[in-house]
């Protein structure tokens, strides 16, 4: 009698603790590839081979690589913007206890770190700013949620810090483009012009120094004699 072997399983391999799902390292791939080349000069082909599966398992999670693009701008706003657990205080409250926790100079300095310490958001900027002008889809992302937006919540933050005298007063409406305009250069110099010098330690220090000299012009002491 033959000795009986073990039936041999097939399908998925086992997942390792700790991996990575496939779709997420779509994603990642994904990133990097749109980062490197330009969304256009990306293929689901390309995206398969940097993953090391086939279109067809690409395709399993993403039904395009507009699909790809999609997740993306949902990654960006769900950083940027996270939404509230139910049952949580208001944002308004939120916004309140935050204004009550940071100085004006801490505020400022939270919104360029925040972007150095996530990496796909780094690599994401750099996607949108070489997107910007021949995409549609993108520039119209890149102006509602990365300028008007923010210049509407910054603004909302500039007028509480006024009302509590952490800043001089002044036109919320004003400085708040003035700072996210500052942000924009600052994300062109930094995800473009600079891009694979990323020497975030450099990079963080030089940014708060030129953050801290905004800061310094709206302490209420700038207007004592």
């Amino acid at each position: 009698m033959g000795v009986k072997r073990a039936a041999r399983k097939t399908g998925r391999p086992i997942k390792v603790p700790g991996e990575k799902a496939t779709k997420e390292k779509i994603f990642d791939a994904a990133v990097d590839l749109f980062a490197e080349r330009g969304y256009d000069g990306v293929s689901i082909r390309d995206i398969a081979r940097a993953v090391g599966v086939t279109e067809s398992a690409v395709y399993r999670h993403y039904a395009s690589k507009d699909a790809i693009l999609e997740s993306i701008f949902a990654y960006v706003e769900g950083r940027i913007y996270p939404q509230a657990p139910e049952g949580a205080p208001s944002p308004e409250g939120g916004i309140d206890a935050m204004v009550d926790a940071l100085s004006f100079e801490e505020f400022l300095v939270s919104m360029p770190r925040f972007m150095m310490a996530d990496r796909n958001l780094a690599k994401i900027m750099r996607i949108m700013l070489i997107e910007l002008y021949h995409n549609e889809k993108v520039g119209n992302y890149f102006r509602e949620e990365l300028i008007e937006r923010p210049i509407d919540e910054t603004e909302v933050i500039f007028r509480k810090l006024v009302e509590r005298g952490k800043i001089i007063p002044c036109d919320p409406r004003t400085v708040a483009t003035l700072f996210i305009s500052y942000l924009i250069s600052w994300y062109f110099q930094t995800f473009i012009l600079n891009y694979g010098d990323q020497d975030f330690d450099r990079i963080e220090r030089t940014t708060i120094a030129q953050i801290k000299l905004f800061a310094d012009m709206f302490r209420p002491e700038a207007r004592q004699p």
